[in-house]
């Protein structure tokens, strides 16, 4: 899975943050979510010269475009790359002095 975002994405914004904790979240356990610039993939290109980047970000996988226009949601992304519930869901309480916000310690 791949998210081509727009050459300047408002990291403040906080889906983007959510997607950063999920990215950092998955990516030891081997479950790869990518980053990428639109302009390198061809569909985006095309689908962002008609609409415009308002169809940013988009979500690609396997070169077929899945979404656009915003990040996917938990659920779109434990659907999309066929991972458990354990793995994504957002905790209600955590040690707070090391986790990503909105998960709980691995411990």
């Amino acid at each position: 899975m791949c998210l081509y975002e727009p050459k300047d994405p408002d990291t403040s914004h906080p889906d983007y943050i959510r997607i950063t904790g999920l990215i950092q979240k998955l990516k030891p356990k081997g479950i790869l979510i990518s980053r990428a610039e639109y302009d390198t993939n061809p569909n985006v290109v095309s689908l962002v010269a008609k609409h415009g980047e308002k169809i940013l970000p988009a979500v690609v996988v396997n070169d077929f475009v899945m979404l656009t226009g915003r990040y996917p949601t938990d659920d779109e992304i434990k659907q999309i790359l066929h991972v458990s519930d354990n793995l994504i869901e957002r905790k209600t309480h955590c040690c707070s002095c090391c986790c990503i916000p909105g998960f709980e310690c691995d411990e």
